[in-house]
């Protein structure tokens, strides 16, 4: 008994330790799934946000959503410990490619820079950002710094497979040279760019023609910039690219502006402001509110200047965008001064001189010094007057020679008197073949667009013509099964089956018509059970089913294929007799009577079925069917006529 219990205690103590071991693990299992979940959770997330952005860089800037971006940025680059270069890089480029339809050169310098930053080791998404930051230097015309981006970049496209990117890095080094009066590099590039179009299937050049409108707008070219960018709006139009249109129109108005077209310009300030509001580019529309204004003023209109200057400042200080700001305040102390509203003008010019804080303002708005140097005259400060006088002299000096020198580069032929044979400049070489660009470009988009339109057509059409005939085809089999149907329900039907009494009345009806119409003769024969009535009263309703089989048994026996019977009433018959004689019909009838009224009904033991008929052929003067029917039935009830001959 005592060794009963030791082992006992020990079989005890085992199976606790068992039961604890087998604890701890399930704990230890819970806890790691646990960390599972939570590690799988952010995975998850990365990879579905990692998919958006892959996705998104796939769309052109026309398809690219705002709020999308921006929301899908905000999550990547709170945690971008979690993502690779390559998809910060893109998301990057996305918010630059955003922050340039919406108009905010700022932004698009700053994702430009830090997509860069990120070293992404996709040459495309690189040369992507590289020409979004070449877009700031034009817009700010800092045309060394453009010619160092666009260097890099032309060497990065060496190394890239895309067409596209190599036409692009060659145009925007085209610009930059231009800019810097380089212009035989610049024609050697636009030539290499020329040959790459036409030995590629590229058909849309809106970017690179944009640019190339911009080089010659701040080269002073108006016309060769009016000219491409009016193929660049109508590009736009035939290609269906209408979101980012308001820039457009923006630099187009810019053309007409300084070309003194100045109700044009108005007009396209006008529609660029109505398309970028509805797209939500505020920014862009507070551009063409500033232009509004500074058209406004051009035609002497300084008053109705006020309210689309003031909108304009306004969202530029929203913005942060101080040298959009500056220079529509400037226009706006310009039309105020013009409107003899000195003192508010004299407030905005002295708040205008602190936020330039020592900085030179941009030399199409030199006017600012002059205003600035009779402000402090008027106030008898005539030592900041002298030196703000000195400052606007030195500016239009600087001015003036830089507009000798654009004027140089871009209207100089030089004709050299070496055997009287004139050589054209590079410069005009480049204009050329800028101008050539823009016009096979509208060709080759005009043809693209007529044949996508064409193949849409044809491809509807087919669409159409295949559901037809899918549709033919069923209908076809469906017609097929149906005769196949009936033909087997006629092989199949009882010897007893026989139409109803509402077949037998429409068929009647469409018979008669038809003999009628075409002028043959119809026979239409009227049978009846003469004791019908007596049948009923004296046996079940079974039996008298029975009866009723046996008697369409009988008469579908004697009918042939070509004639017709149907039942009109319990214990009548209707028959038609079409192209037969009225004698032919009487004897087929007169058979069948006496067929039915020598035969035994089993169900009916000696009681006898008595049977009588009547037949008539209708004629020209039968115009109702049911009236010529009544009459038939009539003549049956009234001369008990053709009764059983049987003896």
């Amino acid at each position: 008994m005592f060794d009963f219990s030791i082992t006992n205690g020990i079989d005890m103590t085992i199976k606790r330790f068992f039961l604890f071991f087998v604890f701890m693990l399930k704990v230890q299992l819970f806890s790691f799934f646990l960390i599972a979940i939570t590690l799988a959770q952010p995975a998850s997330e990365q990879a579905v946000l990692s998919n958006q952005v892959q996705q998104l860089s796939k769309v052109n800037d026309e398809g690219i959503d705002f709020d999308t971006v921006h929301s899908l940025s905000e999550k990547i680059i709170n945690d971008h410990q979690y993502y690779s270069n390559d998809i910060l890089a893109k998301v990057y480029l996305l918010s630059a490619r955003v922050a340039s339809n919406q108009g905010n050169i700022n932004e698009v310098f700053d994702f430009a820079k830090k997509g860069l930053a990120a070293n992404s080791l996709d040459k495309k998404i690189k040369l992507a950002l590289l020409f979004k930051l070449a877009d700031v230097y034009v817009a700010k015309k800092e045309y060394k710094k453009l010619l160092e981006v666009t260097q890099e970049a032309v060497r990065n496209s060496e190394y890239s497979r895309s067409i596209k990117y190599r036409i692009l890095s060659l145009s925007y080094r085209s610009v930059a040279f231009s800019m810097l009066g380089k212009h035989q590099q610049a024609l050697v590039d636009l030539q290499q760019v020329e040959l790459s179009i036409s030995k590629s299937d590229l058909t849309e050049h809106i970017e690179l023609l944009t640019i190339l409108a911009l080089a010659y707008h701040h080269l002073g070219d108006y016309q060769t910039s009016l000219t491409m960018q009016l193929k660049i709006l109508k590009l736009r139009f035939e290609m269906g690219q209408k979101k980012n249109i308001a820039q457009t129109y923006l630099y187009l108005g810019y053309a007409y502006f300084y070309l003194q077209r100045f109700d044009d310009a108005y007009n396209v300030f006008w529609e660029s402001k109505k398309s970028a509001l509805h797209n939500g580019a505020t920014i862009n529309a507070a551009h063409a509110d500033r232009w509004l204004g500074i058209v406004l003023i051009a035609q002497g209109q300084f008053s109705a200047a006020f309210e689309p200057l003031q909108q304009a400042i306004d969202i530029f200080n929203q913005h942060n965008m101080l040298a959009e700001r500056i220079e529509a305040s400037v226009a706006l102390v310009s039309a105020k001064l013009s409107d003899n509203q000195i003192s508010e003008g004299y407030g905005l010019l002295v708040e205008v001189v602190k936020l330039l804080n020592g900085k030179d303002i941009a030399l199409e708005y030199t006017g600012f010094y002059r205003m600035v140097a009779e402000m402090y005259f008027s106030q008898g400060n005539y030592q900041l007057a002298y030196r703000w006088r000195d400052k606007y002299s030195q500016i239009l000096l600087f001015k003036l020679n830089n507009k000798k020198k654009s004027f140089s580069i871009v209207q100089g032929l030089s004709h050299l008197a070496v055997g009287k044979v004139a050589r054209v400049e590079p410069v005009e070489e480049s204009k050329r073949l800028a101008v050539k660009l823009a016009e096979s470009s509208e060709l080759s988009s005009s043809f693209t667009g007529k044949y996508q339109k064409q193949r849409a057509v044809i491809i509807t059409l087919s669409a159409v013509t295949s559901i037809l005939l899918l549709i033919i085809i069923a209908l076809f089999w469906k017609l097929r099964v149906k005769k196949v149907n009936l033909a087997y329900e006629e092989v199949e039907k009882p010897s007893y089956a026989m139409p109803t009494p509402m077949q037998t009345k429409f068929n009647y009806q469409l018979v008669f018509k038809k003999a009628r119409k075409f002028q043959y003769p119809l026979n239409v024969g009227y049978l009846v059970v003469e004791n019908w009535q007596e049948i009923i009263f004296h046996f079940n309703k079974k039996s008298i089913d029975e009866v009723t089989k046996d008697l369409a048994s009988v008469i579908n026996e004697y009918i042939k294929d070509f004639d017709y019977v149907g039942m009109l009433n319990e214990g009548e018959y209707l028959l038609l007799f079409e192209h037969q004689s009225n004698q032919e019909a009487n004897d087929k009838l007169d058979k069948l009577v006496q067929a039915i009224n020598t035969r035994s009904f089993a169900n009916l033991g000696d009681f006898t079925v008595a049977m009588k008929y009547s037949v008539n052929m209708a004629d020209f003067k039968d115009i109702d069917p049911y009236l010529f029917l009544a009459r038939i039935a009539e003549s049956v009830n009234i001369s008990q006529v053709n009764s059983s001959k049987v003896p």
